[in-house]
């Protein structure tokens, strides 16, 4: 139980440390963004498609990282454009791989995953829909993988899409901010999305070990 506590405390504070570096250190951080740049760029007028697609591939091939590509949607396009790119890349292949989990992966879980593990995602995405929520809100969590998990639980398409467009306007729009450039700690936005993240990290965590006690204690009874 402290280990978990341990992994959403880091998860809580990883935000904070990459908008340091890259405020700080800014042209070691946006270094790696110019080959995704140059690569983009080179389609000419096609760049924003490219680029939303390649969004998309990194929801949907989760071993691609979608800190970097989101970042560098801020980088090419500037703070709006890619926050809108962003934005439209992640709905697209998160509502893909949750169906892929669904019309495939589901059936093959059944076979090999015993019922009280399926029973206890089911549970957690039940009663959880806030932690899910705030899963795609906060701008560094893992929710590539989330979204297949998704999939393979009993949540309803018509509840999971509505919520994952509403949480994921803060994440693409807070790493397309870093990949823009952060000009100053007292900017603005800065400020709130830094308090956005720091309060929702905060809630997820109070959700988390909440759900995670009412389960356990469900198991008892």
């Amino acid at each position: 139980m402290k280990i978990t506590k341990y992994l959403w405390w880091i998860l809580l504070i990883i935000p904070f440390i990459l908008l340091i570096i890259g405020y700080l250190y800014p042209s070691s951080f946006f270094s790696n963004q110019e080959a995704i740049r140059n690569y983009v760029n080179s389609f000419g007028s096609f760049a924003p498609v490219i680029f939303i697609i390649l969004q998309i591939l990194q929801v949907v091939i989760t071993p691609i990282s979608h800190y970097a590509v989101s970042i560098a949607g801020g980088y090419i396009f500037g703070l709006w454009l890619g926050a809108l790119y962003n934005f439209i890349g992640r709905v697209i292949g998160t509502i893909i791989a949750f169906y892929l989990a669904r019309d495939i992966g589901k059936k093959i879980v059944e076979k090999v995953v015993n019922k009280q593990t399926q029973e206890k995602y089911n549970y957690l995405f039940e009663k959880g829909k806030v932690l899910l929520f705030l899963a795609y809100f906060l701008p560094l969590f893992p929710d590539d993988e989330i979204s297949y998990l998704a999939g393979l639980s009993n949540l309803s398409a018509k509840l999971f899409i509505p919520l994952i467009i509403l949480g994921h306007i803060s994440g693409s729009l807070s790493l397309a901010y870093i990949g823009n450039g952060i000009k100053s700690v007292s900017d603005p936005l800065f400020i709130t999305l830094s308090l956005i993240t720091l309060i929702g990290g905060v809630i997820f965590i109070y959700y988390y070990n909440k759900i995670n006690k009412n389960y356990n204690q469900k198991l008892k009874k």
